[in-house]
């Protein structure tokens, strides 16, 4: 059994909206990503983002032509029509990862905190969602490294760690923060919003991946995702109630196969 396009085939029906079936009465994406575009005004309000750190932020709708279009800061429209691969389920709605997500945040923290530091040979590879850190006090860590929170999402942005999918969410941090290598790209969602597991699983897939090798820039050996890549990247959005019953069927069914790949490991070491 191939477990990998299996994988793979799991994550294709779950954006599709067919891997768990779909329930109207749940509160449709666009009332969702509406609260996202609220909630980063007023984190820039408080002093949490600039203004500069929102001004990409689009909107995405359907025409009266049946066409997709997208909405700028500026009051600008486009047809994006030809970047939209498939059709959504009634309820659902496209979003770029920029607009619904804050990338490479910083942290504010005391110089003297203990935090948990992470390079990326810590990081697993595959569909694991595995890390493991080193405690180090946040003044000797502040600079020169990536810094990330409890749940933010680790994307590495190199090659090869990227096709091989170093990808993680950062849990049981050290008082809750971290810093770690400087090839991460991080994604951290808004409460309520987008299920960080929900994304994660979106960064794994193979059309995902094949488009960052397309985007890839820098010399050979050494090439990366930029930010640019993964703040316009399009996906598709669930109902907040929906994207927990996709995570929860995805990780049932990888489980399952994990199952399946370790009795493989085990008949063929006995044989």
């Amino acid at each position: 059994m191939d477990t990998k396009a299996l994988r793979q085939k799991i994550l294709d029906l779950a954006i599709r909206g067919k891997l768990v079936p779909q329930d109207p009465n749940d509160e449709p994406a666009s009332v969702l990503l509406e609260r996202i575009r609220e909630q980063k005004k007023q984190m820039v309000k408080e002093g949490k983002l600039k203004a500069k750190d929102i001004k990409n932020d689009s909107v995405i709708f359907v025409g009266e032509d049946n066409l997709h279009y997208e909405k700028f800061a500026d009051g600008s429209v486009k047809c994006i029509e030809d970047e939209i691969t498939f059709e959504l389920p009634e309820g659902w709605g496209w979003a770029r990862i920029g607009t619904i997500c804050i990338i490479n945040p910083r942290n504010s923290i005391a110089d003297d905190l203990d935090v948990s530091f992470i390079p990326m040979p810590m990081i697993s590879e595959g569909y694991a969602n595995t890390h493991t850190y080193e405690v180090r006090n946040w003044n000797n860590v502040k600079s020169g490294f990536t810094h990330f929170a409890e749940n933010d999402i680790g994307i590495a942005k190199i090659t090869p760690c990227f096709e091989n999918r170093k990808s993680v969410i950062f849990k049981n941090l050290v008082n809750g923060y971290g810093a770690g290598t400087t090839e991460l790209h991080i994604l951290r969602t808004l409460n309520g919003t987008i299920l960080n597991e929900y994304l994660l699983w979106i960064v794994k897939m193979e059309s995902f991946i094949q488009e960052g090798i397309q985007s890839f820039s820098g010399a050979v050996g050494q090439q990366r995702v930029g930010k640019d890549f993964l703040s316009q990247y399009l996906i598709p959005v669930p109902p907040y109630n929906e994207q927990i019953h996709i995570v929860d069927k995805i990780n049932l069914i990888f489980n399952f196969i994990i199952t399946i790949e370790n009795e493989k490991k085990f008949s063929t070491r006995n044989n």
